[in-house]
């Protein structure tokens, strides 16, 4: 298709004079309208104009490619012009029905309007942002509709939301720079239609926080269940990224055997951080109604001053629970020394490192936002939710730094 040129002698088409109108006449029009109906009569005049300008500029795209005035004859005419062709364009300012314009040949394509073409870019945004946001592809259809006047599919709305696959293709190419002080490793379980059925799969994330106080998911895997393999298969891919963990200090962990097993071969000189929430979970299962002081002494272990204090504290909740509980004491002593790991940091930051609680709010959004789904139909769908997810948080986290780890300490 030929550039769109002016030619000799035309006059230059500006955009703004086929949207401009007579303020008097406007005002005399809206006279008439009763005050309910001001707003729609507006809206109404707005679509008006707004297809004018539209339709006159594709007819004088037309023009110009046919190199010829209307109904000129000339030795320089490339074309025949052939009448128009209706295409529905859904707008912010409501749905349109333009007058395409088109030649003999057919090889005249508007630029004006894209070929195949049927919304503009900012209502596929917003339906993307709308299913995003946790509203089914049905209803996210039926809520845009009630602005622009046009019912669009779920079909579309899926259609749509694909367009994020090469944003996750990106997400989890991307090469990581071995900034994190600290990474905090959990996984969370989603369903997902597969082969005929709703299966359980594992969402295995690595959370980080640089010395600036950053904080960021840096990468997720789906599995199909946690262990030492697709532990370490994950973070190998982390660390192939530039992961190399040169700077870190410690990694916090819910306490998964297969997890310890891969971090020992692949960062084996890193700290290990054995979360505490987890830790009192697995306490709580070993003892009866008549014990819970147990549990809420345990608590005060990790509430010491120093470690010293700490293993000083345990020694004597040790001997106070050793014949009435000796399961709980045995569980939480076998994992002393990883679970006292974080005294070794600084003490602004231990609240956050003793337990895995940051990742888990984290799931927690995750959690809502899938709660409207029975299960994911496919693989993508679930990624394209969770890169949504972790992104829209990832962008916030990027403006409000953790202030206790931007000290320098």
């Amino acid at each position: 298709m030929k550039t769109l040129n002016l030619m000799k002698g035309d006059t230059p088409m500006r955009a703004c004079e086929a949207l401009s109108y007579e303020p008097a006449a406007v005002w005399r029009r809206l006279q008439h309208a009763k005050p309910e109906c001001f707003f729609e009569d507006l809206d109404q005049l707005m679509q008006q104009q707004y297809q004018q300008f539209l339709e006159s500029l594709m007819r004088y795209e037309r023009q110009c490619f046919l190199n010829v005035q209307p109904y000129e004859r000339s030795a320089q005419r490339v074309d025949q012009a052939n009448g128009f062709y209706r295409r529905r364009l859904t707008t912010r300012l409501g749905g349109l029905d333009l007058q395409v314009p088109r030649t003999r040949s057919g090889h005249f394509h508007p630029q004006v309007l894209p070929r195949y073409q049927r919304r503009e870019p900012v209502i596929n945004e917003a339906l993307k942002q709308v299913f995003l946001l946790g509203v089914s592809t049905r209803q996210a259809g039926r809520a845009l509709a009630t602005l622009v006047q046009d019912a669009v599919s779920a079909a579309t709305v899926s259609a749509i939301s694909k367009a994020l696959d090469a944003s996750v293709l990106r997400f989890h190419r991307r090469r990581l720079a071995d900034h994190y002080r600290y990474l905090i490793l959990d996984g969370v379980s989603v369903r997902i239609r597969l082969v005929g059925k709703v299966q359980r799969r594992m969402v295995l994330c690595a959370y980080g926080v640089t010395r600036e106080g950053k904080r960021e998911l840096i990468d997720f895997q789906i599995v199909k269940a946690e262990g030492e393999d697709t532990w370490y298969g994950f973070l190998w891919n982390l660390w192939s990224r530039g992961l190399r963990g040169e700077r870190l200090e410690l990694i916090a962990t819910d306490g998964q055997a297969g997890l310890i097993r891969a971090l020992g071969r692949l960062w084996s000189a890193v700290p290990h951080q054995r979360c505490w929430a987890h830790k009192l979970r697995n306490l709580e299962n070993k003892l009866k109604a008549s014990q819970r002081p147990c549990l809420e002494e345990a608590k005060l272990i990790y509430q010491a001053d120093h470690r010293t204090e700490a293993i000083r504290r345990f020694r004597d909740w040790q001997r106070r629970w050793q014949r009435q509980a000796p399961k709980a004491v045995a569980c939480l002593e076998q994992d002393l020394e990883e679970l006292l790991a974080f005294f070794d940091c600084p003490k602004a930051h231990w609240r956050r490192l003793r337990t895995t609680n940051v990742i888990e709010r984290l799931f927690v959004e995750v959690r809502r936002r899938i709660r409207t789904l029975c299960a994911f139909t496919t693989h993508n769908s679930c990624q394209r939710i969770l890169f949504s997810v972790f992104d829209r948080i990832n962008t916030h986290w990027s403006r409000h730094p953790l202030p206790a780890f931007t000290q320098n300490s």
